[in-house]
């Protein structure tokens, strides 16, 4: 299911003008959207057209508008509708009052164009109201929706409290009553509408449009449809003396006019305020009649000539510019009528905002065909100002469609298809030397404007010499990439292992999402996978090995959504070979198909999963459906239930080399239902929750119930049932001292934030198979915060957070069992885990600790810690220091101890018990063009080093090298590589991306 339910989402159009000559009166109104989110939502609304309606966030809202944004944890929102009369219109625009508490951050920015945005502080800066007028539209969504009389949100007390805070705030602006208001015509009322359908109320109900005229009352005229306005070309002089100008009149009546001397022209595109302006040394002008000549004004005004003009020639250092557009020239002729034009020698240069770089497209010659189409001939394409640049793509044609002034003024900014471009005879040079070649292109100027994604290459003493390349797969077919898919196609050649090949498709449409991969080689090589011998020159026992995964999600009506997995690899060790990463740290590789729904607190799913890969041990579910319920209120609201119920049908599904001969792979059922009463009550400030649970669980297979808290072996029971009752305690205080100031902590006011936490539970079995531990644990959750940024942009932050909790047992384990991995109170770990494992849930006495401390915004600690107080000893500690010291040093030191770990190979000799590693990792700027990387991770209990990476960077103009040496001792293996890539380009890079972030404008990776 989305994460995110929309169950309110309105628009309000205030007006729209839509006949020529209106602009004046849209710039003089115009406003921003207004944008309010949250989690649960009460509203209420008064009847009537100047009706104000009430809102009502308890458990978060964010609000936007324009470049300002603000936020908190609970908040009113009024808005209220004002009419207004504006040159003889009706104009509906909102008012809007807010009051935020708790948690409250506010930033205004400099671009908002709300009108009169007024704020005031409350109550020791824990509180915000504000508020202003919105011209724009209104939208509105939340979680959860409830309507309320208004009654019944006056009665809030959340209301009352904001209703007092919002006092100090301006309500209207004032007219003075010596104002002279002059007088226009009659208002034009809208079109009568039909009848409208009935639907439910939403925000946009708001607005209230102005009635349409009533018989025998005046209609204003409104201008012609498609009715234009040519304007004039005007001239000015940009250096002394002025351009002399000379005219004549041809055979055909028709004028011509000479300028010489650098001038500057210009002229207005639209009511929008677009312009085209040129720069140039000489011009000849071609226009009709007496409409173009020289201005009697010009000492005023600066035009030395105006009118309106057919054509124009332009020679001599051209600068051409229209929005975002530059073109530079030798020559250029321009048709205003019909938008086309001919450039020679041209150079056109737009800008990359997401890359935060310059694009230029240099031709022999250049034509518009229209406003939004050019054509090219022999281009080069590069981010480089030089006129020999280091990386430039070439082509012998290009057709371009370039919409982003023609978006960015209609539609508010560009799109993926604001640029589309068709490339001929496709090269790309570094340098002068041409390094790859391809027919045709097709390109939409996002990303680089070659097939080739991104190549790898380097020596590995288990690939040997690798050359890894993606390439864009629709560009080599020559094809335009449907909306939302991105397809890549893999060649690679190891020199000790063979040829690989294949393709990997990402999608994404409104309804659905996924990514099918494929990937085949021919493999003459052996396996190196750790540093222990039997896992050195194994032999894949197969010549062709490969993978093919499908993962596809697809949201279906009323709530349902179904997810559809399926993973094939050739053999065992391929994925850990090729894809370690993917292996170490991604998903589990499995066949299945699942649906689910869920709604409001309950869901539910089916589940059914097969095994494919027969080298794999699996619990297949043919099939498994589950039921949840979470805080289903009943009696009053006095109680709570959750409830977590599986019923499926299961097979243990053996490797096909496993010699296991008790496990037998037949079908067995399991079903496991708990069901759990809560009991909400408030004391003062402190929250306290009684609650009773219960567990069955059955299972008919040959496994059954058999593992004890000791970890023996019981007969096995088929069914069991577990008896729980507990109490959960919680409570928060807090104290806040907004005078606390240190400029050497950056701290501008502090608020500590205290939140204790008791909880207790003691467990019946009516089995010892089914017993567990009874638990009590104590912890605080305490937070320190406090504001940072510029005077008139503060923001808040947790400066230090430490979290503390202590869990007693009762019959602890052994010391050796270490950290849990299973928290005992986890609903989703069924009782199928709790048949044969005897580690269930906390197990010994401990302390967990976790640390954080934003030291500055350039320097965080961050620690967690896991004690053992039975046996005195620290099972986990972890501590990190991450810093960056402006502007050429970043650094990380860490700390990673763990004492359960232990590696027991008696036939390589090998045991090592615990873990303790220092990992660091440095990025230092030798000067403007050298920068250097090293990471490394040293154990100091095996007295070995886990892995070292030393990297060199050299930077050239937009353009960098590095050079990359990493020992992998944990498996026994090195690599020197080598990287190039173009700055701001990271699908470009030659060799890891792994750097590719560090030197550039941008964070890349």
């Amino acid at each position: 299911m989305r994460s995110t339910i929309q169950v309110v989402v309105a628009a309000i159009a205030v007006w729209a003008p839509m006949a020529h000559g209106q602009d004046e009166l849209i710039s003089a109104f115009a406003g921003q959207d207004l944008h309010v989110s949250g989690g649960t939502l009460t509203m209420s609304r008064q009847e009537g057209p100047h009706g104000r309606h009430t809102l009502i966030f308890e458990d978060g809202v964010n609000i936007s508008i324009g470049s300002n944004a603000m936020s908190a944890q609970r908040a009113v929102v009024w808005i209220e509708p004002q009419r207004r009369e504006h040159r003889g219109r009706t104009v509906v625009s909102h008012r809007v009052v807010v009051y935020l508490r708790e948690q409250v951050w506010a930033q205004r920015g400099p671009t908002g164009l709300t009108s009169g945005l007024d704020t005031v502080v409350v109550d020791q800066g824990e509180a915000l109201a504000a508020a202003f007028e919105v011209t724009g539209e209104l939208f509105v969504t939340a979680l959860r929706r409830r309507e309320v009389s208004p009654a019944e949100t006056d009665a809030h007390p959340l209301v009352a409290e904001a209703t007092s805070a919002t006092a100090p705030l301006r309500s209207e602006p004032e007219i003075p009553a010596t104002a002279q208001v002059p007088t226009f015509p009659p208002p034009v009322g809208p079109a009568p509408t039909g009848p409208r359908v009935a639907r439910p109320w939403r925000i946009s109900d708001l607005v209230q449009p102005s009635e349409p005229p009533g018989p025998g009352e005046p209609v204003a005229p409104t201008p012609a449809p498609g009715e234009t306005y040519e304007y004039p070309v005007n001239f000015v002089d940009l250096w002394k003396p002025a351009p002399t100008i000379e005219s004549t009149v041809l055979e055909d009546g028709s004028r011509v006019t000479t300028v010489i001397g650098r001038f500057y022209l210009w002229q207005q595109r639209d009511e929008a305020g677009a312009i085209l302006e040129f720069q140039a040394d000489s011009a000849v002008v071609f226009h009709g009649g007496k409409g173009f000549g020289p201005t009697e004004d010009h000492g005023s005004t600066g035009i030395f000539a105006s009118g309106n003009v057919d054509a124009v020639y332009l020679k001599g250092n051209i600068v051409m510019t229209e929005g975002r557009r530059t073109i530079r020239a030798d020559e250029i002729y321009y048709d205003f009528g019909a938008n086309q034009a001919l450039a020679v020698q041209a150079e056109m240069r737009t800008f990359d905002e997401q890359r935060g770089l310059p694009i230029y497209i240099r031709a022999e010659q250049l034509r518009q065909v229209s406003q939004t189409v050019f054509e090219a001939e022999n281009i080069t394409l590069t981010t480089s100002e030089f006129y020999l640049p280091q990386v430039s793509l070439t082509a012998g044609r290009l057709v371009l469609t370039d919409r982003t002034n023609v978006d960015a003024r209609v539609r508010g900014g560009t799109r993926k298809s604001s640029y589309d471009g068709v490339l001929h005879d496709v090269g790309v040079r570094v340098g002068e030397t041409q390094v790859f070649a391809w027919p045709r292109i097709r390109t939409n100027f996002e990303r680089p404007d070659t097939a080739l994604r991104r190549v790898r290459i380097g020596n590995d003493s288990d690939l040997g010499f690798a050359v890894e390349t993606r390439w864009y797969l629709a560009r080599l077919l020559g094809r335009v990439e449907p909306e939302g898919v991105d397809s890549t196609f893999a060649l690679d050649f190891y020199s000790e292992r063979g040829i690989g090949s294949g393709a990997e498709i990402e999608y994404e449409g409104n309804d659905y999402y996924g990514t099918l991969l494929g990937y085949i080689m021919g493999d003459r090589g052996e396996d190196d996978l750790g540093r222990i011998t039997s896992r050195k020159n194994r032999d894949p026992h197969e010549d062709i090995r490969g993978r093919f995964r499908l993962q596809h999600r697809q949201y279906l009506p009323h709530d349902w959504q179904a997810t559809v997995e399926m993973s094939y690899l050739s053999d065992e060790h391929f994925l850990e070979a090729m894809y370690p990463s993917e292996f170490n740290v991604g998903k589990e590789q499995e066949t299945l198909v699942h649906l689910k729904r869920i709604t409001d607190n309950w869901g539910f799913s089916f589940l059914t999963k097969w095994r494919l890969n027969d080298f794999q041990r699996t619990t297949e579910e043919l099939p498994g459906v589950e039921f949840h319920v979470k805080g289903q209120s009943f009696w009053d609201h006095q109680l709570t239930y959750y409830g977590d119920t599986q019923v499926s049908r299961l097979r243990e599904r053996l490797p096909w080399h496993s010699t296991d001969t008790t496990t037998r792979e037949q079908f067995y059922s399991f079903a496991s239902s708990r069901h759990e009463v809560d009991w909400p009550l408030r004391l003062e400030a402190y929250k306290i929750v009684p609650y009773v649970a219960t567990t069955y669980a059955y299972e008919d297979g040959q496994y059954g119930f058999r593992r004890t808290l000791d970890g023996g072996l019981t007969p096995a029971e088929k069914d069991l049932w577990l008896n729980e009752a507990g109490i959960r305690v919680a409570t928060m205080f807090w104290k806040a001292n907004q005078f606390v100031r240190s400029r050497f902590w950056d701290l501008n006011g502090i608020r500590h934030i205290i939140r204790p936490h008791f909880e207790a539970v003691t467990f019946d079995a009516g089995h010892r198979a089914g017993d567990m531990r009874d638990m009590m644990n104590v912890g605080l959750s305490q937070r320190w915060q406090t504001r940072r940024g510029e005077k008139d942009k503060l923001r808040s932050l947790d400066w230090m957070r430490l979290d503390v909790d202590a869990t007693f047992v009762r019959n602890p384990d052994e010391p050796a069992a270490g950290p849990a991995k299973f928290m005992w109170n986890d609903p989703a770990i069924p009782m199928l885990v709790r048949r044969n494992m005897w580690q269930y849930g906390l197990v010994r006495d401990s302390v967990n600790v976790d640390y954080e401390w934003r030291i500055s915004d350039t320097m965080t600690v961050l620690s967690d810690l896991n004690y053992d107080i039975r046996a005195g000893t620290v099972q986990q500690f972890d501590m990190g220091l991450a810093r960056y010291v402006y502007p050429n040093l970043s650094y990380y030191v860490g700390n990673r101890y763990l004492k359960p770990v232990v590696i027991n190979w008696p036939a390589d000799g090998v045991y090592e018990q615990g873990s303790n590693a220092l990992v660091a990792a440095v990025t230092y700027q030798l000067n403007e063009r050298y920068t250097a990387t090293l990471s490394q991770e040293y154990n100091f209990d095996f007295g070995k080093g886990v892995r070292s990476d030393l990297t060199l960077l050299r930077r050239y103009h937009r353009l960098y090298y590095g050079l990359t040496i990493s020992l992998d001792q944990s498996r026994d293996r090195q690599s020197v590589m080598v990287s190039i890539w173009p700055e701001g380009v990271k699908e470009l890079a030659l060799g890891s991306r792994k750097y590719v972030g560090i030197t550039g404008p941008l964070l890349e990776e």
